[in-house]
């Protein structure tokens, strides 16, 4: 309790910002090298990965963060539970790692680069050395911060270095696994400084029921996540899942910015949640859900106005039909973060993970088909338009879940302000559009002035977050 959200969510926010920094200037030099047919056959065989190193990590990544926080103050239980969850997950990873390379060499190896796919299917491998769900649960984002910035920086040197042509798909590919087993094994090492590992007094059985619980969830997560990818490269060209891929990519990014304070939350609500401590549980919620639409509505405007151009001027002329997938995907900005934080979160620190496998079941089963329907008419913006519908299924049922659970304060005043904004937001860009023209030398002019007025609007309306925000920023310049 002593670790202040603030400085969690400004280190938190600072890993964001890294994880977007650092990929998307990779993006950018990757995309202008191997061309859209080799970047789209990296990304659908990262795809197939993904689902294996899903099953690999069981719920093992969500289910630690809370096992974690519960016992963070007392070194015997905490060594205890992070012995018994890293043994499951060894455990899990060598069976689903031989699973996937006897796919790989039976199914895949037939039509397909064989070696592509042995290379990427490395990352299951090293999944048994993940333990990034510990750190978390203790709140040790400064560390993740940190430790994340050299990897990064480490992978982009290498691919500058080393992928020079389209031919170059292995290179980058065994780079991307290069950097998952640096931080892996950089948390092991550092990982003593909290615990000790141990082989006694071991219950593994406990954790057995909601780790599947949550296995169960989050492949139901990633099938309506990953399927989008796996069925346009089967119904389409590998461009196709290349234009995709970038708008996915690009919009991931946005949505690590909105749900920034809702994961640097997550040890919180759950301490709250086990003592029982429901008033100070509901004001945090009431507090992320304001957060979240006062961060996601302005992207998602801005989206709407500078994204194809952006992309083409970024990525180059070839991907400016990405940006068209990204003005679809961004409505998932809004969507995806309040059914994530008033769903899913409220239902795991509530014990009700299985309820969690209804909503995202049924998320799955919409997208698949959605998918089937929208994909051979229109292509990467057909798996998009799958992709939002699924997203909206799935928080309605969250919120119907987890209304049960929870009692939000007044939120409906921060919405309403922020939706105004969003509109001044919306005109300043038309007005700049009209002035200035659509171009890449100006966007990032037009964006930051955007930004500016919806953020003037805010406090002209006097909206309750940003003024207290204000008040902090302003109080601590007079300390100063």
């Amino acid at each position: 309790m002593q670790k202040s959200l603030v400085k969690n969510s400004v280190f938190y926010m600072f890993y964001n910002l890294l994880n977007m920094l650092f990929p998307f200037i990779t993006s950018i030099y990757v995309a202008r090298i191997l061309l859209p047919a080799s970047v789209g056959e990296v990304a659908y065989a990262q795809n197939i990965v993904s689902y294996f190193s899903v099953l690999a990590f069981l719920g093992i990544p969500t289910y630690g963060v809370r096992e974690i926080a519960k016992v963070r103050n007392n070194k015997k239980e905490l060594s205890i539970v992070f012995s018994e969850l890293f043994i499951i997950n060894g455990i899990s990873t060598f069976f689903f790692s031989a699973a996937y390379y006897f796919f790989v060499i039976s199914v895949v190896a037939k039509n397909s680069n064989l070696l592509l796919y042995c290379v990427v299917g490395l990352t299951v491998i090293l999944n048994m050395l993940n333990i990034s769900w510990f750190f978390e649960g203790l709140e040790e984002f400064g560390y993740i911060s940190l430790r994340n910035a050299v990897f990064k920086l480490i992978m982009f040197v290498l691919v500058v270095l080393m992928v020079k042509s389209e031919n170059d798909i292995i290179q980058y590919a065994l780079i991307s696994v290069l950097g998952v087993a640096g931080n892996n094994i950089f948390n092991i090492v550092y990982s003593k400084k909290f615990i000790y590992f141990t082989t006694k007094d071991l219950n593994l059985k406990r954790h057995l029921r909601p780790i599947f619980l949550l296995l169960f969830v989050n492949l139901a997560i990633e099938i309506y996540t990953l399927v989008d990818t796996t069925m346009l490269g089967t119904m389409s060209s590998k461009e196709n899942v290349a234009y995709y891929y970038y708008a996915s990519k690009v919009n991931k990014i946005f949505l690590q910015i909105t749900n920034t304070v809702t994961m640097v939350l997550v040890p919180r609500i759950s301490l709250y949640y086990k003592e029982k401590k429901m008033e100070e549980f509901n004001i945090v919620l009431t507090k992320a859900l304001k957060i979240i639409c006062i961060m996601a509505i302005p992207i998602i405007v801005g989206v709407q106005f500078v994204a194809p151009t952006a992309f083409a001027g970024v990525f180059g002329d070839i991907y400016f039909k990405s940006g068209n997938v990204e003005k679809i995907l961004s409505l998932v900005l809004l969507i995806s973060p309040i059914g994530y934080l008033l769903g899913s979160r409220v239902m795991l620190v509530s014990n009700h993970e299985s309820k969690m496998i209804f909503c995202v079941g049924m998320g799955a089963v919409v997208n698949v088909i959605g998918n089937m329907i929208l994909i051979p008419r229109y292509l990467e913006m057909g798996a998009a338009m799958a992709s939002v519908i699924s997203e909206v299924v799935v928080m309605v049922l969250y919120l119907q879940q987890g209304r049960k659970i929870f009692k939000l304060g007044n939120y409906q005043f921060t919405v309403g302000k922020a939706l105004i904004a969003g509109i001044g937001e919306g005109v300043s860009l038309c007005v700049m559009n009209k002035l200035f023209g659509i171009s890449v030398s100006s966007f990032v002019f037009e964006g930051v002035f955007a930004i500016v007025v919806y953020l003037i609007i805010l406090l002209l309306l006097k909206e309750d977050m940003i003024m207290q925000y204000m008040k902090l920023f302003l109080m601590k310049l007079r300390m100063n």
